[in-house]
């Protein structure tokens, strides 16, 4: 029997208007057909992106509370969405497309699902540049680049929103996954258990199976492992709580291909620094321009290009005659002091923050039926 792919229509709709939007086409509502069952994507249609009371949502459903919490417990083990307990509450949320629907089923790896059939899905949504009309969602980036802790100058570490060591460790809980972007892509063979989880979400994704938890000494290992394979610290644009410290690579990561693939720097993640070259002290030997992931580095002139350096710091460990140094960017960048206020800037730039948040609230009446609790 076909399956009435209608509520996928919908629900991929619905996630069009988030910061990272959702591409049209089939390609993606066969994506979504196959990580969401039909009574699952039915509740997700109601299920906003902060969390709501289940009980609420419940209501808006047309379900029971219990059918909601089964429901949203089985979406939150694939990691589509979160189900919360707090004082003797349960919330509920759904997850954007990225990150969350494209990360989380392929970090877990272990659902009942065509894995190589879903990660060809994937891979046209990479190519096709991660969204519908800007690449990767629009013109704010999701994320932006931390530097090599080593290549920061004493006088710029009080900066403390450009160290990864200050996440790391002032973080309740760390968490280490797969990166799904790697595994999907399968564009390089750099290592793929270095995606870091910052925060109250990090224990949230290892009590769900989709990544474990790791101690400070771990967490700043991998981050050494990850710069010496030469990939680019990337965490959630904003100075607080944030949520992720990725380490990506130009060739598999889309915060990074936006540019390297699609051409667009404009849209590339950045951090508060750039690098610049001491021609004087260069003695072109090339290792520098091998190591950027940018391609921002000329060896013709013994300079680096401000419009594609994303200031990831990687040349400045790498250059043996220290011809380089990072200093700070201007203008800075315009970082937002929180996720929310990321979604908010983010969907005001695509034109879509006010159908954006209708969806950050239970609607009131979706015609469905109310059910007893």
């Amino acid at each position: 029997m076909t399956r009435d792919m209608t509520v996928y229509t919908r629900l991929r709709d619905r996630l069009s208007v988030t910061p990272m939007g959702a591409p049209k086409g089939d390609d993606f509502i066969e994506i979504l057909s196959m990580l969401f069952t039909p009574e699952e994507a039915k509740f997700a249609l109601v299920l906003p992106f902060i969390p709501a009371p289940l009980s609420d949502v419940a209501r808006a459903a047309g379900i029971s509370t219990e059918d909601a919490r089964r429901i949203m417990d089985a979406m939150s083990d694939k990691g589509l969405g979160f189900l919360i307990d707090y004082e003797d509450q349960s919330y509920g949320m759904l997850v954007d497309v990225v990150p969350g629907i494209y990360e989380f089923p392929i970090m877990k790896g272990t659902l009942d699902i065509d894995y190589d059939r879903l990660k060809e899905l994937w891979r046209r949504y990479h190519e096709n540049g991660w969204g519908d009309g800007e690449p990767l969602g629009g013109p704010m980036p999701l994320g932006r680049v931390l530097p090599v802790e080593e290549t920061i100058e004493p006088a710029l570490k009080v900066l403390t929103r450009d160290s990864i060591e200050h996440y790391i460790r002032s973080a309740p809980f760390l968490s280490v996954s797969n990166c799904s972007c790697r595994t999907t892509i399968e564009g390089c063979d750099r290592p793929r258990e270095v995606c870091l989880g910052v925060g109250i979400g990090a224990k949230y994704l290892a009590e769900r199976g989709i990544a474990r938890l790791i101690d400070v000494d771990e967490a700043l290992a991998i981050v050494k492992t990850a710069h010496e394979a030469g990939l680019v610290s990337v965490s959630s644009n904003a100075e607080d709580r944030i949520g992720f410290i990725c380490h990506c690579c130009p060739c598999c990561c889309g915060q990074l291909a936006v540019a390297t693939v699609h051409g667009r720097y404009d849209l590339r993640p950045v951090g508060s620094n750039v690098a610049v070259m001491d021609g004087d002290a260069c003695t072109t030997c090339g290792v520098c321009e091998e190591t950027c992931p940018m391609d921002a580095v000329s060896m013709d002139d013994a300079a680096v290009d401000p419009d594609k350096c994303i200031g990831c710091g990687l040349c400045v460990s790498a250059c043996p005659t220290e011809a380089i140094a990072l200093i700070p960017r201007y203008p800075a960048p315009d970082v937002p002091p929180n996720m929310f206020e990321w979604g908010r800037r983010a969907t005001e730039a695509k034109g879509t923050l006010n159908e954006y948040l209708k969806e950050l609230s239970v609607p009131i009446d979706t015609g469905g039926e109310q059910s007893d609790d």
